[in-house]
């Protein structure tokens, strides 16, 4: 359980506000049509489902269109099949990176990721290049804001954590992929507010990036497949001194 800067806390410092609503909007009703389709339609025996809808909820997604997203997964309306699919390759320095997409053209999207890697300096990969590196977990995010670190650590074993990281902006907490729904259910009735929770690979070892100029190109990669309209989540192997994040901030 530790608390220096990996992945997580690198992207939450680096992510822009996803003020470009259309695009948030268009993530969040993908992640709605993938998780009733492979789920069914109902949120209440659905944890994924549910969770999409409530963080289409906090960013005041219109509830027809909630609806809406909802019956295209069961397939009661006609509309995109989108289907989730996972891409592997390396950025500068050797660093491992995957990509989350849900896509309705796997040929379109997998032209689009691997031109991102090209242009920046990485390579997409083939499935199994990377994914060793990581570990399919559940992925909590508590604002850290109002809540200490003795407070969390409590608080996150109590509700069934596996393993917790601690930052000045948000707190992070760990679970098997099977139990995030629970945890995240046994923290909000502890009065923890969740921020987000997903189900992401978490990597099990890092490369570290000492060199502002090299961290900066690789979140130039990152920032290009982030871009991309399939893309939902990207994750790298990498983790920077604190000097470095404070000069890439």
């Amino acid at each position: 359980m530790a608390g220096h800067s990996h992945w997580a806390q690198i992207k939450h410092k680096k992510a822009k506000i996803d003020a470009q609503r259309g695009k948030l909007f268009s993530r969040l009703i993908r992640e709605i049509t993938v998780a009733a389709r492979l789920g069914g339609g109902n949120p209440e025996f659905n944890p994924r489902l549910r969770t999409a809808i409530e963080q289409a909820k906090k960013a005041n997604m219109p509830l027809d269109t909630i609806e809406r997203a909802i019956k295209k997964g069961t397939g009661e309306l006609e509309g995109e099949t989108f289907e989730e699919v996972i891409y592997e390759g390396y950025a500068p320095e050797g660093v491992a990176v995957m990509v989350i997409t849900t896509t309705d053209n796997r040929n379109r999207t997998t032209s689009e990721i691997r031109h991102a890697f090209t242009k920046h300096g990485g390579s997409l990969g083939t499935s199994g290049c990377v994914s060793y590196l990581f570990d399919k977990k559940g992925y909590i995010e508590v604002p850290a804001e109002g809540i200490s670190e003795e407070e969390i650590f409590e608080k996150g074993i109590e509700a069934g954590a596996e393993d917790i990281q601690t930052g000045s902006e948000i707190h992070i907490i760990y679970t098997t992929p099977e139990e995030l729904y629970t945890v995240k259910e046994n923290l909000e009735n502890m009065g923890v507010p969740v921020e987000k929770a997903q189900i992401s690979w978490i990597p099990n070892t890092s490369v570290s990036v000492e060199d502002v100029d090299k961290a900066k190109k690789i979140l130039k990669l990152i920032d290009a497949l982030e871009e991309l309209d399939d893309v939902q989540q990207v994750i790298a192997n990498f983790e920077v001194p604190d000097r470095v994040l404070q000069e890439l901030s």
